[in-house]
């Protein structure tokens, strides 16, 4: 490939690299666009994979499971008040920290039983009803859970509105040391990665259920959403952060509602000094959602489950925080960048081990280090698939460019050298784009006796078809032995041996191929029955030396041949075939060249016109003289 190919394949690759960065950066955002979608799903994906596989137990936060075992031993859901009341009680005199209720109490047992005439009267509290506001005052350390609409927003996730909520009854409220809101914010493959602090509702800001656990655990419910969550970032937008889940499903100590209920089942230790959170595991609640961690269960995990992880991530401080944008943007286009032109100078055979497999090797090991490591999360998928698509497009735009260079080569080359030869040019085209080189080769000038005064006796259709056959069976015999025609000037032949292949044996080839071209006229002769044919003759001067080659012409029409020297006096050969009546004339050069054994004639030493000393010239002796 020419400098000026290179250097033009480069500056392609570089558009493409750059290009397939922006593309991929364009795409690849956590919105449901066409293409975007796809690469963020499997951006999630590679979020999940990355996460940690084993499971830390906190000591500090415990789970009361409404689950079926619970529900077994109770009446169906709702259960009464009273035994909230008394689960209350229990987790009081237990020493609880905290207790958070992720069950929202929305209204009253009698309103079960309102008429429409009882509507818009107060309505009085159920003994049931009674005994939940007590045992809330008596504790003084309870949350309860707040629900807010939900609806698909535009970035496809599922976030909640601020049209419409459930809160508890405000006797509840009253009661209880906080309200905390308990929706969950959901990516687009449905599942829970990150929790909002804090959300906004008739304007007023109300606190997510696992930071009002947290203020209230630490006595300070006065301020809402003080964390220092670092600055807004596009991919945790309104306040979220990025959930450190401790491990899958059934991660934290959980004890069943109906157990809890009873010292001699579970101490008070197992409460004493602890955050407690009670809610629904039971399937048949559909208070089940999907978690990034996988787990013997699978992926599903209870919401409750989902909000002890959230309120360990807050209590710890260790929630995973996502590189800056710009580091993001820098990686995307650097991966794009790289292997394009490194693609475009290796080539894509040796860039695959040398380049793009180490890269694609750091594009996976840095993300994942530091987010298993260091909860630093950095995209994964985006500079990968920069780095695939630019390397894949120079590949195959190095593939069209040069396909289209080797048919143009295979046009120019085919009928000048043998199908050997010309495979070895289409394995390596530098060979046939060559702007200027210095070679030792050997050049043989071949030219018909006689020819001009045969023309006159011809049609000139006679003429061109007596010249094609001449020149086809020659061509066949000079490619036979690696030879390139140059070209053909008149009736004349030019062919250089050695070039653009190199051969050791270049000379022995030129004067083979002379022998077998002398051989094969003499069976033209014996077979033709054009006259024309029967009376050719043909003289071939061989010489041996140094001689430029490349593609010499104009910006219109080049052509690759050669100069110098060597050919000019292998053609000044050819012509002194006629003063000694001679049919092959070797230099002495091309005679210190061989190898092999031939019968020749000294002719002595010769003035070449063009060149300064005689040389030493010699007659190639023929098998059949009388016939040449």
């Amino acid at each position: 490939m020419t400098r000026r190919r290179v250097v033009s394949t480069v500056v392609v690759a570089l558009a493409i690299g750059v290009l397939s960065g922006a593309l991929v950066m364009a795409l690849h955002k956590p919105v449901a666009v066409a293409g975007g979608s796809l690469l963020w799903r499997l951006e999630l994906l590679s979020y999940d994979w990355r996460l940690p596989r084993t499971a830390f137990v906190p000591d500090d936060i415990v789970i009361v499971a409404i689950d079926k075992e619970s529900s077994d031993n109770f009446q169906k859901w709702p259960w009464p008040r009273s035994l909230h009341a008394q689960l209350l009680d229990r987790l009081t005199e237990a020493g609880a920290k905290a207790v958070g209720f992720d069950v929202v109490f929305s209204e009253v047992s009698s309103n079960l039983a309102m008429t429409a005439a009882d509507f818009w009267d107060e309505p009085e509290l159920s003994p049931e009803d009674e005994a939940l506001e007590a045992a809330l005052k008596a504790s003084g350390r309870v949350v309860l859970a707040a629900l807010l609409q939900e609806q698909e927003t535009d970035r496809g996730e599922m976030a909640a509105a601020m049209t419409s909520a459930q809160f508890p009854y405000w006797r509840f409220e009253d009661a209880a040391a906080g309200i905390g809101i308990v929706n969950f914010s959901k990516d687009l493959d449905d599942a829970v990665r990150r929790m909002h602090l804090t959300y906004t509702y008739q304007e007023q800001r109300e606190a997510a259920f696992a930071l009002a656990l947290l203020q209230v655990a630490a006595g300070d419910v006065s301020a809402v959403g003080q964390l220092d969550t670092g600055p807004p970032h596009p991919y945790l937008p309104d306040s979220t952060i990025l959930i450190n889940y401790l491990g899958p499903a059934q991660t934290f100590k959980t004890v069943p509602f109906y157990q809890a209920l009873e010292p001699d089942l579970v101490s008070d230790e197992f409460f004493a000094g602890k955050i407690v959170l009670v809610g629904a595991t039971d399937p048949l609640l559909q208070d089940v959602h999907l978690s990034p961690v996988e787990g013997p269960q699978g992926r599903d995990m209870a919401g409750v489950e989902i909000q002890a992880n959230s309120l360990a991530t807050l209590l710890r401080g260790e929630w995973t925080r996502p590189v800056p944008v710009w580091v993001t943007l820098l990686a995307t286009m650097l991966f794009g960048v790289l292997p394009a032109i490194g693609t475009a100078v290796l080539r894509p055979l040796r860039a695959l081990p040398i380049l793009v497999i180490p890269l694609a090797g750091i594009g996976v090991a840095v993300p994942f280090v530091l987010l298993r490591s260091h909860h630093i999360w950095m995209l994964m998928v985006a500079p990968l698939v920069a780095l695939a698509l630019s390397y894949t497009a120079v590949t195959v735009y190095m593939y069209v460019v040069e396909e289209q260079a080797r048919r143009a080569i295979r046009a120019a080359w085919q009928r000048r050298v043998a199908p050997e030869v010309l495979d070895v040019i289409l394995k390596d085209p530098k060979l046939a784009y060559i702007h200027g080189r210095r070679t030792e080769a050997t050049t043989l000038f071949s030219d018909i006796r006689g020819f001009t005064t045969m023309c006159d006796n011809l049609q000139p259709e006679e003429v061109v078809e007596v010249l094609n056959e001449y020149f086809t069976e020659m061509t066949k015999v000079i490619r036979k032995h690696r030879g390139t025609i140059h070209k053909f000037i008149g009736d004349g032949i030019m062919a250089v041996f050695g070039d653009p292949i190199p051969d050791r044996a270049h000379a022995e080839e030129a004067v083979a191929a002379a022998l077998e071209m002398h051989e094969r006229l003499q069976q033209m002769r014996q077979s033709s029955d054009n006259p024309s044919i029967q009376q050719m003759r043909i003289g071939v001067g061989i010489h041996t030396g140094e001689l430029v080659a490349g593609d010499i012409g104009s910006a219109e029409f080049m052509e690759y041949t050669a100069i110098g020297a060597t050919v000019s006096v292998a053609s000044r050969l050819e012509s002194l075939n006629k003063e000694f009546g001679t049919g092959i004339i070797i230099s002495e050069d091309t005679k210190q060249a061989l190898t092999g054994e031939y019968d020749t004639t000294e002719l002595g030493l010769q003035e070449i016109r063009g060149i300064a000393d005689p040389i030493k010239v010699h007659a190639l002796l023929l098998p059949d003289a009388g016939e040449t």
